[in-house]
């Protein structure tokens, strides 16, 4: 079942976060794009300064942002390690005819290529895009092989597939347990406008 607990803030009109997403909203808070590197695009350290005692965002009211989709794909490359801890972007916006663009490609720690893709909007059309973008890979792992050399991926592993969305619907749930193949994460993103701007936090779909 989603996770929809009530406990913790509520967002804007009182709409309740998921659970433990007040908790642990310093954890996702994106930077600007000027902030990351250009080089392996993934985000620089931050440099804001420790929390007070108490814990970061005591009182803190977290709003719903709202940001265009390359806005968004520039706070996903420096913010893959929030989907999943040892997770990094390697790439993005890789051309894969007649599949269109994988929005994001990553490692994870254990150096297992994973293909991330997301929509600004609830669309059941994210699995089929993202099920050719792995067929592709797939197919072409070659080329695949010469774009991103040894040591950097391990080839000899499958590659995993992460959908992000604000939401999914029943049907996409539904469809998703009866794939084994590929390894298919559903996350859902919340953005959010706090003190130093928007901020994006995760939250894994969960069984039903």
């Amino acid at each position: 079942m989603d996770q929809n607990d009530t406990g913790g803030s509520a967002g804007e009109h009182g709409r309740p976060l998921g659970r433990g997403l007040a908790d642990v909203s310093h954890l996702f808070l994106s930077r600007k794009a000027s902030e990351t590197q250009t080089g392996d695009r993934v985000a620089a350290p931050s440099s804001e300064p420790a929390p007070p005692p108490g814990g970061r965002g005591a009182g803190v009211i977290l709003r719903p942002a709202s940001v265009t989709r390359e806005g968004l794909a520039a706070m996903l490359v420096g913010l893959a390690s929030g989907l999943e801890d040892g997770v990094r972007a390697i790439d993005a916006r890789i051309p894969c005819h007649p599949c269109g663009e994988i929005d994001l490609l990553a490692v994870d720690r254990a150096r297992q290529l994973t293909i991330i893709d997301f929509e600004t909007t609830v669309s059941d059309g994210l699995l089929l895009r993202g099920l050719g973008h792995f067929d592709w890979v797939s197919r072409n792992m070659p080329i695949v092989e010469r774009m991103y050399q040894a040591p950097v991926v391990d080839f000899s592993l499958p590659a995993r597939l992460f959908l992000l969305a604000p939401q999914f619907s029943a049907l996409v749930r539904r469809v998703v347990r009866q794939i084994i193949r590929p390894q298919i994460h559903l996350v859902r993103y919340h953005t959010l406008e706090v003190s130093g701007g928007p901020a994006v936090l995760f939250e894994p779909v969960i069984g039903d």
